[in-house]
């Protein structure tokens, strides 16, 4: 197949050729362990600089994607690249807001009060400006972020939850077990966003690299919703699955 020829523009030369490598890699047009190119050759496939294919390598490898090897070159890691964690939902609200924890190591970033933003209020449907505690996490995997959260809860809810309960536990965990809040159910938004650059930052990927975006509420035995989180999942280390019995 031809390769695509990469245009000066609005989008970066380095972030074409990190886009292009990147898509090789996760549907299979490399093989895992396989040495790629080297710079001098992907400079004459692509028709650009050395400082391009040096900064679009160096975001892969930072990104998991690729290993450099000291004296041998640079490599496909040996998982090609797909070690998505898997979150697997029955329709039980105990998997429906797991975030995974099983499976990756938390990093508290900050936890703040602050007045409710238009979203923020009409979530927990309360007045805009309206007090709230806002809790922002990531989850890793291996070093690498594989998503990042933030819940926000009616000041009265999230004042009482313990720092330390947020490096080990959900937030659902959290509320029903150390503040004996009854959750009856959930409702969750999924749809695909570009990241800005406070998810970018978070999840150490480029501004506006695609990522999967998750809206949830979680509603107490009254009725009233007694937590929003936003969840921003890199897609290259991240996999919805859906298993319906039929």
């Amino acid at each position: 197949m031809k390769e695509p020829v990469l245009k000066k523009g609005s989008i970066p030369l380095y972030f074409q050729l990190e886009q292009i490598i990147k898509s090789k890699i996760l549907t299979g047009g490399f093989t895992p362990g396989e040495k790629i190119p080297t710079e001098d050759e992907l400079c004459e496939t692509y028709q650009v600089s050395k400082i391009t294919v040096r900064k679009a390598i160096s975001n892969l490898v930072s990104e998991g994607l690729l290993d450099r090897k000291q004296g041998r070159g640079t490599f496909i890691r040996e998982d090609g690249g797909k070690s998505a964690s898997t979150f697997k939902f029955s329709g039980n609200i105990d998997d429906f807001v797991s975030d995974g924890l099983k499976m990756s190591e938390v990093v508290l970033l900050d936890v703040t009060r602050q007045g409710s933003s238009s979203k923020v209020a009409k979530s927990l449907n309360i007045d805009q400006g309206t007090k709230v505690v806002e809790i922002r996490r990531t989850r890793n995997s291996k070093k690498t972020p594989v998503s990042y959260i933030k819940n926000y809860l009616p000041l009265e809810i999230g004042k009482r939850i313990k720092k330390e309960d947020l490096l080990s536990k959900s937030m659902l965990q959290i509320l029903r077990g150390k503040l004996k809040i009854k959750v009856t159910r959930g409702v969750q938004y999924i749809e695909a966003i570009v990241a800005d650059h406070d998810v970018a930052t978070e999840l150490s990927i480029n501004i506006f690299s695609p990522v999967l975006y998750a809206e949830l509420i979680m509603f107490g035995g009254d009725g009233r919703p007694v937590e929003f989180a936003q969840h921003f999942f890199r897609p290259d280390q991240f996999r919805y699955t859906i298993e319906l019995k039929l």
